[in-house]
């Protein structure tokens, strides 16, 4: 194609339709519309002198009046308001000299944008006109923002308007073969004088630093704005931008910078100037981190939102609020939104509905191209699409189990209710590498989740330095009904159930809880003791088990009575130990060994994990060696059973002391 005035203005109106007629501008139209055909009506009816008359058409010329000044205007001028660069004398240094080195004599006018991109167009009256992208200003250094000052006045000095607005829509639109083919020449042309004027590295490194910083502000809209438009205009983005960048210390433009350069498509000229080599951001001078008015920095942030919602709303509906404000129950319902399209992704690619463990197999299976969802068309700093894919699912799992954000700017980190801290980006590529990532997934879409009581009632009682009393506090509100006990089941433990075998003697089962295991054993034959910490659980498993044999106490795993040392033929422990904080696991492993009588048999249950692995607590799930510590004071290993199930890992151990 040629590009010609008429060529390009066709090209707007069907490929950038929303640069020339806004949805503002649009809905002005229609009222007017309305306001004319009702006019016409009125008076072909001889109707015109009516009050009716007088005031349809009054509403109909007031909401076009509406239309123009809450949305259009505002978001239209609003956006690209003029910056006094006498406030700022770095930026004003650097555009002059840009401006000079370009080759003109006059300084440009200087606007400011909100979206992260900057374009000069031939001045009307002399003057040419800059617009700089306040992310830009954020986030690229001096030596880069001159760079592409130059680059960007060098294209108002030599194109003119109409090709100026054509190379403007290429830049969304690369899948047109025929603009690319009629923009070539001028943009090798202006890459070319370009790299004249402040070096071909220079350059290179200035074009790489603006798309990576695009990226990194997209990535910063998709996750912390879009979610939220509908409160209305956030008024931190770009204060939360600038914290970002400044606490990652450029990490996040890395990171972004391997989606980013998987997305784009560049034209050969770009390809070229870029070349093959890796490149990030690690080592560049950090960003200028520009500040202007608050008032001027809200009204920009007000004008994306806008954008995100599609300029659905009017401007004078959109209220302020701040992101650092946002409860963190509403990024819990953010996270689990983005983990059903995940969910749906993988559905559609296996043809059947899809669980968390679907996706999990997926990616460690080498099939993370193939979940397809929204998120894989932008830019984020995840390492790959994989790591992407499974975040969304670590996170609400994490959420679930009562881990949150230590700031709402740095969700790649989660911390515990127990002061532990998980980067799910890490547990994710773990997940990807098919190596264990030590957490449940799956909890249920809808309902209460079952470990959010216990994990509160923990947290509570070690920060008071109390590593057993929220066992008591756990039964009791179980008791009332404003607590959950997760282990409750009502029935024995099936992997207690499958192993057990009629026999004679004394039994003791340790941490009995609400009985089902202690009623199991002394179903086999056996003389059976149980005790439990917590007098509410002791309370509750005599009253559901009224006349039982089995004798319920009350006693603590780590100070025991006496006269139970080396006093059973049976032992049974079943996940106990694991739910005490992993400082004091010696010393419960210890006391449960020494229970067996001579003769006697010990049997663990537990969660397992790998010696290295992580651990979301409570509980604290048993290593191999914690297992193998069982083995002490005359116990010796009978049979460790190492089960596995999907996600889940369990011990099932036997030992035996000799008579």
């Amino acid at each position: 194609m040629r590009l010609t005035r008429w060529s390009v203005l066709r090209l707007q109106l069907s490929k950038a339709r929303s640069d020339l007629v806004p949805k503002g501008a649009m809905v002005f139209a229609g009222a007017v519309a309305i306001a004319a055909v009702a006019a016409g009506l009125l008076l072909a009816g001889d109707a015109y002198l009516s009050f009716e008359a007088v005031l349809i058409v009054a509403a109909a010329a007031g909401l076009a009046v509406l239309a123009l000044v809450a949305n259009w205007w505002p978001t239209r001028n609003g956006a690209y308001p003029e910056i006094e660069l006498d406030a700022h004398p770095r930026l004003a240094a650097l555009v002059t000299a840009a401006a000079r080195l370009a080759g003109f004599d006059t300084l440009p006018i200087v606007r400011v944008s909100h979206r992260a991109s900057l374009a000069a167009w031939p001045g009307r009256f002399g003057r040419p006109l800059l617009v700089l992208g306040l992310p830009l200003l954020i986030g690229l250094s001096e030596r880069d923002l001159h760079a592409l000052v130059v680059r960007e006045m060098l294209s108002a000095k030599r194109w003119r308007r109409h090709e100026n607005q054509a190379v403007h829509v290429l830049l969304y639109h690369y899948d047109e073969p025929s603009l690319r083919e009629a923009c070539r020449p001028l943009r090798q042309a202006l890459w070319a004088e370009a790299r004249s004027l402040v070096g071909g590295e220079r350059l290179r490194d200035a074009s790489r630093a603006e798309m990576y910083v695009r990226g990194a502000f997209g990535w910063h809209l998709t996750r912390y704005v879009s979610a939220f438009a509908h409160r209305g205009g956030a008024s931190d983005l770009y204060e939360s931008f600038r914290r970002q960048l400044q606490d990652d210390d450029l990490d996040l433009l890395t990171r972004t910078s391997r989606r980013t350069e998987e997305l784009l498509v560049l034209a050969p000229e770009e390809e070229d100037l870029f070349g093959t080599e890796p490149w990030s951001v690690a080592g560049q001078e950090p960003g200028m981190a520009l500040r202007l008015p608050g008032a001027l920095e809200r009204r920009l942030a007000k004008v994306t939102s806008h954008g995100l919602v599609d300029q659905g709303g009017f401007w004078i509906a959109m209220r302020p609020y701040r992101l650092d404000e946002i409860p963190p129950e509403e990024w819990r319902v953010v996270g689990e939104w983005w983990r059903g399209l995940v969910i749906e992704a993988a559905a559609n690619l296996l043809g059947r509905p899809a669980t968390d463990l679907d996706v999990v197999e997926l990616v460690a299976g080498g099939r993370a191209d193939e979940v397809v969802w929204a998120h894989r068309a932008q830019s984020c700093p995840h390492p790959t699409p994989g790591v992407c894919a499974l975040v969304p699912l670590f996170d609400v799992a994490l959420r679930r189990k009562g881990y949150v954000h230590e700031h709402v700017f740095a969700q790649r980190v989660l911390a515990g209710p127990l002061g532990d801290r998980v980067d799910v980006v890490e547990l994710a590529a773990a997940a990807e590498r098919g190596e264990p990532y030590g957490i449940l997934l799956g909890v249920p879409m809808t309902g209460r989740d079952p470990d959010e009581d216990a994990i509160r009632l923990a947290a509570e009682s070690l920060a008071q330095g109390d590593a057993t009393g929220w066992f008591e506090r756990l039964y009791a509100e179980s008791a009332t009904g404003d607590a959950i006990v997760p282990w409750d089941s009502r029935s024995p433990h099936f992997l207690l159930a499958d192993w057990g075998v009629p026999g004679r003697g004394r039994a003791l089962v340790v941490g009995a809880g609400l009985g089902d295991d202690a009623e199991f054993v002394a179903g086999l034959g056996y003389d059976t003791v149980a005790f439990d910490v917590s007098e509410s659980a002791v309370r509750l498993a005599q009253e559901r088990f009224p006349g039982s044999e089995v004798r319920y106490e009350v006693a603590d795993l780590l100070d025991p009575p006496a006269g139970w040392r080396r006093a059973f033929d049976l032992v049974i422990e079943v996940m106990t130990v694991q739910a005490l904080p992993e400082p004091l696991h010696a010393r419960a492993i210890a006391r449960v060994a020494e229970f067996v009588g001579p003769g006697g048999t010990l049997l663990v249950i537990a969660s397992g994990r790998e010696e290295s692995g992580p651990v979301f607590a409570p509980p604290w799930p048993l290593t191999p060696s914690e297992i193998e510590a069982f083995a002490a004071d005359g116990l010796q290993i009978v049979k460790v059973e190492d089960l596995r199930d999907g996600e889940r890992h369990r011990w099932r151990a036997v030992f035996h002391r000799l008579p």
